[in-house]
């Protein structure tokens, strides 16, 4: 098989460390490394895959062959970091007996971040649950977007859209992490490994590339610099200190047991110091900067009276 040992994907939910995978291999003198090159064919298939739609593989896998194919003709890796390709994992192993890495990222981080991106910011139209749900207008995003943003189906669909932006989010970090094992593990074990991102040292890397089947030529100082540079951070998202009481119900509600299961800390109470003290260090590192005081009142009162003298001036009172 010509593909063999020559074609890696990391998968997540998005916001798990992706784009840094992509990054660190770009390094890499020997890999084509790219990041969702071709989003609409993927997040349609992901689309098809999640609800279970009787849709002809063979468009993805040629549109996906061609970009391999380039890749190969260039540099002897081809790697594609893409979290709308988590379901799609039988497909690609099969065409390319490729090898994944899924990525997992601890949920409140996951959950803020795609909530700052807006990730289901409004409930969904829907009337009847059984079936696939129907387009639904995310603009100003791209059309694609929908078909990436997945919902679940049935009588828990109408409980799904009566929750909180953060209730939806925490949802889907739960659903779609447990879609993927399940696709991972139809699976030969050797093919995928599981890591989480916050474990991700440059020892574990160089472990990763030998998985994968290049020999990495990337240095420590590299790998460093790129994994402090945090490209996607958005230090001015809602953070878990400041959920409302329903926010943080419903996000331990939908991800506590998995969870716990991959050893994050989930309960919110537990969350609201070491957000803060994210911010405190953001702040520190310039990354935002301090908040503006409050205008003291004494400045209020006098710009008040000013104002109304110099308006008083205007009125003829004769």
């Amino acid at each position: 098989m010509k593909y063999a040992g020559r074609v890696g994907f990391a998968i997540g939910t998005g916001r798990c460390g992706t784009l840094f995978l992509y990054q660190l291999l770009g390094q890499e003198p020997d890999v084509a490394s790219s990041h969702e090159r071709n989003p609409e064919n993927e997040a349609f298939h992901r689309y098809c895959m999640w609800n279970h739609l009787a849709v002809d593989d063979e468009g993805f896998l040629a549109t996906k062959e061609r970009e391999v194919d380039a890749d190969l003709d260039s540099r002897a890796y081809s790697f594609e970091a893409s979290p709308y390709l988590a379901v799609s994992v039988r497909q690609l192993h099969e065409r390319f007996g490729a090898r994944f890495v899924l990525l997992m990222r601890r949920p409140d981080g996951v959950v803020t971040s795609f909530a700052h991106k807006g990730f289901y910011r409004k409930p969904y139209a829907v009337r009847d649950p059984e079936l696939a749900i129907g387009f639904q207008d995310q603009s100003p995003e791209r059309f694609f977007t929908f078909f990436a943003r997945i919902a679940p189906k049935g009588p828990y669909l109408h409980k799904w859209n009566a929750m909180t932006q953060v209730g939806r989010v925490a949802w889907f970090w739960r659903a779609y992490n447990e879609r993927i094992r399940e696709a991972l593990n139809v699976l030969p074990r050797e093919s995928y490994e599981v890591v989480r991102i916050e474990d991700l040292d440059y020892a574990r890397y160089q472990e990763l590339s030998r998985f994968l089947g290049y020999r990495s030529q990337v240095s420590e100082t590299t790998f460093d610099s790129l994994r402090n540079s945090k490209p996607h951070a958005f230090w001015r998202k809602r953070n878990v200190d400041q959920w409302n009481e329903q926010e943080s119900r419903e996000f331990e509600s939908e991800v506590g047991e998995l969870a716990t299961e991959f050893g994050y800390e989930y309960r919110v109470a537990k969350l609201v110091d070491e957000a803060r003290a994210e911010r405190e260090e953001s702040i520190r590192l310039g990354r935002i900067s301090q908040p503006k005081p409050a205008p003291r009142f004494w400045r209020v009162r006098r710009a008040t009276a000013s104002w109304l003298r110099e308006m008083s001036k205007s009125i003829d009172v004769t």
